[in-house]
């Protein structure tokens, strides 16, 4: 099986690569997309995070691929990397593409339990990010019940800014817009670029005004000083003589997909 992919689609707009190293995710997160995409009933997937077979020989082997590659992997799609007792295979997954001087961007809901593996992230090219949607824990446990508190999630990025780990935060999806403004003003001294997305597939979606909080979060995201990206999906509600500001800040040499590669496919997120 193939450990490193190529994600397409929506997918695609986060990371060039990408690894899957569980099935399944105990943080029961009332959007994820996961379930539907790997044919799973939720209940079946939010049941447990298990690693999955095989996955840390497949990406022993596909690591020596990429090896020395500047294409980062992002860490992961359709599960959580810090499952509740499963850090010990993520830390050897980071071990493995730290030894291939493979670049890894991490995304977890996992808040403090992965700050055991900063001293591997701050030995090579990695990156520290978390899914933040909400300045209330009411909230977050209203729509992510089995993820870490907000103050944890927090905690963490602070503590890998503090140890001069890139750091960065997606907002995605979007749920609660004054919410998601409030996140970037509050928390822009320790983060180094954030990535906003609007929600879909649900019926809330359709009461949120995307078209005047795309602005709203664009002049936050432009106020902030750091490296943003506006996905496909919100951008689109951006007056057209502002789309092009959809990526912005210091040193924005991202590695934006363009349009067309975007399209190539609808979300895919590894086998």
């Amino acid at each position: 099986m193939a450990a490193i992919y190529e994600p397409r689609g929506a997918a695609r707009e986060y990371a060039p690569l990408a690894c899957n190293l569980y099935r399944g995710c105990v943080h029961g997160c009332r959007y994820c997309y996961a379930p539907a995409t790997l044919r799973l009933t939720r209940d079946a997937f939010h049941a447990r995070g298990m690693p999955r077979p095989g996955i840390l020989d497949a990406l022993r082997k596909d690591a020596a691929k990429h090896a020395g590659g500047d294409d980062h992997v992002l860490l992961c799609f359709t599960s959580d990397p810090y499952q509740p007792g499963g850090e010990s295979v993520t830390r050897q997954a980071l071990e493995i593409l730290a030894a291939h001087d493979v670049p890894v961007e991490v995304l977890t809901k996992g808040g403090m339990r992965a700050i055991h593996d900063f001293d591997v992230l701050a030995g090579m090219r990695g990156a520290f990010g978390t899914t933040l949607l909400f300045t209330l824990d009411e909230d977050r446990a209203e729509w992510e019940p089995g993820a870490a508190p907000v103050e944890d999630r927090i905690a963490a990025i602070r503590e890998a800014h503090r140890r001069g780990i890139p750091t960065w935060v997606s907002i995605e999806p979007i749920i609660d817009p004054p919410q998601a403004v409030e996140l970037i003003e509050e928390l822009s001294e320790v983060v180094d670029e954030w990535r906003v997305g609007k929600l879909n597939h649900h019926p809330l979606a359709a009461t949120i005004d995307w078209g005047r909080w795309s602005l709203v979060l664009l002049d936050a995201l432009q106020s902030s000083g750091r490296r943003y990206m506006v996905k496909d999906a919100l951008a689109a509600y951006l007056p057209p003589e502002r789309r092009a500001e959809r990526y912005g800040g210091p040193e924005t040499a991202r590695r934006a997909v363009s349009q067309a590669g975007a399209a190539q496919g609808t979300l895919a997120l590894g086998g």
